[in-house]
């Protein structure tokens, strides 16, 4: 739920004096916002309240991207009043920057408790939401020390990198498809699983590097004697096929039919054009 403080936020700009622009206004509540949540996080306690103010500022973001795509729309289609489109485009970029960013405030909270991980967790989910800027700080908490044992942590930042939907983090989630925690390696394939909409040369490429990888895993795992092999096999199966029926629109089971599928069609353009 978004805090009350939030749903004052989100009133039309009508509640303001008619001689403050709406622009203005809105930073100034933000600021004012930003304020207060930082002074809950530098204190001890107020988890759910933290939370429900990262809820918050998850849905300003939105609301920002919302305006954004309807300014570039609009600059795209009936290019009138530019310069005050871009204007308050540049500010809206600005805005999301700030949100992002103060969300990730949330990670000064050192201590590992059961209260600060679900904090933690409110924070990875809200970047999922936030495409370029979410990207950014998932990562961050992906590489941060205090989660090199924390496999599912570390995971759930890859599968929120896919809601980002951002294309210029697929490089950073094939990279991961042979990582060494399989749980990691299965998130990536998750995360990829997102990207339907990707361009055809790029859904290409993913489909390429998992229909290898399916392979690799499964011929190792053949071993039986190797447990570890089998037990890597098992747990990116199902999420590498997810993602290649979501870049194919063909379901296979077998790695090997995926094999021989993508040997008889990568050179087909008509497969692979944009949508």
């Amino acid at each position: 739920m978004i805090s009350l403080l939030f749903l004052f936020l989100s009133q039309p700009a009508i509640a303001a004096p008619a001689w403050v622009p709406q622009a203005v206004s809105q930073e100034d509540v933000l600021e004012e916002k930003t304020a207060l949540f930082k002074k809950i996080i530098k204190g001890r306690g107020q988890e759910p309240m933290a939370i429900n103010h990262i809820d918050g500022f998850a849905t300003l973001y939105s609301e920002a991207q919302e305006r954004r795509e309807e300014i570039e729309e609009s600059l795209e289609f009936d290019p009138k009043e530019t310069k005050v489109l871009k204007a308050e485009l540049k500010e809206l970029q600005k805005r999301q920057k700030e949100i992002a960013e103060i969300v990730w405030y949330s990670f000064r909270r050192k201590k590992e408790t059961k209260e600060h991980h679900t904090l933690w967790k409110a924070a990875v989910y809200a970047f999922g939401r936030m495409p370029h800027h979410g990207a950014k700080y998932l990562w961050k908490a992906f590489e941060d020390k205090r989660f090199n044992r924390d496999v599912e942590f570390r995971a759930l930042c890859v599968k929120q990198v896919g809601f980002t939907r951002d294309l210029k983090q697929i490089e950073e989630l094939l990279d991961l498809l042979d990582y060494k925690d399989e749980v990691v390696a299965a998130a990536s394939g998750e995360a990829l699983s997102q990207y339907r909409e990707a361009p055809g040369d790029v859904r290409k490429e993913c489909t390429k590097s998992l229909v290898k990888m399916l392979e690799s895993y499964h011929n190792a795992s053949l071993d039986r004697e190797d447990s570890g092999a089998v037990r890597e096999y098992r747990t990116i199966r199902d999420p590498f096929l997810r993602a290649l029926t979501t870049f194919t629109n063909e379901s296979f089971r077998d790695p090997l039919e995926w094999t021989r599928w993508w040997n008889k069609n990568k050179k087909k353009q008509e497969l692979w054009k944009d949508n």
